[in-house]
């Protein structure tokens, strides 16, 4: 789903029933965007969280992954492909923030919208 750009949002071991053809996931009304939605990264790292929960139970050994993480990084670098292998082996980028850069480029659109905004404003003023 997340290669499509989508999260379940509700899954659950509940939601995925076991067909001739493998699994089959269900329940989608709460389907999200994981690009349109502020929280789809914890969305899917909920849902992945609670299937490696229920299925650890039976292979302790998946309790030690992190799926959730390695595919939301693939997703956001644009390389998650349905057929990418997956490894559950996930190293967080652990590199610093310019702050500084930030402040400072969302002070400038700031400045710049203000700009705008005040020649738009004397514009209908000169039409009155």
């Amino acid at each position: 789903m997340l290669c499509c750009g989508l999260i379940h949002g509700d899954l659950s071991p509940y939601n995925v029933l076991v067909g001739p053809d493998g699994p089959i996931v269900i329940d989608f009304p709460q389907v999200v965007s994981a690009a349109g939605n502020n929280a789809a990264r914890t969305m899917l790292l909920r849902d992945v969280n609670n299937l490696t929960a229920f299925l650890g139970r039976s292979a302790p050994e998946l309790l030690d992954t992190w799926y959730g993480e390695e595919m939301w990084e693939l997703f956001q670098a644009g390389e998650l492909q349905p057929d990418t292998v997956l490894t559950g082996q996930y190293t967080p980028d652990m590199s610093s923030i310019d702050l500084d850069s930030v402040r400072h480029a969302i002070n400038d659109a700031r400045e710049e919208a203000l700009i705008r905004q005040q020649g738009r404003e004397a514009a209908e003023q000169d039409d009155d």
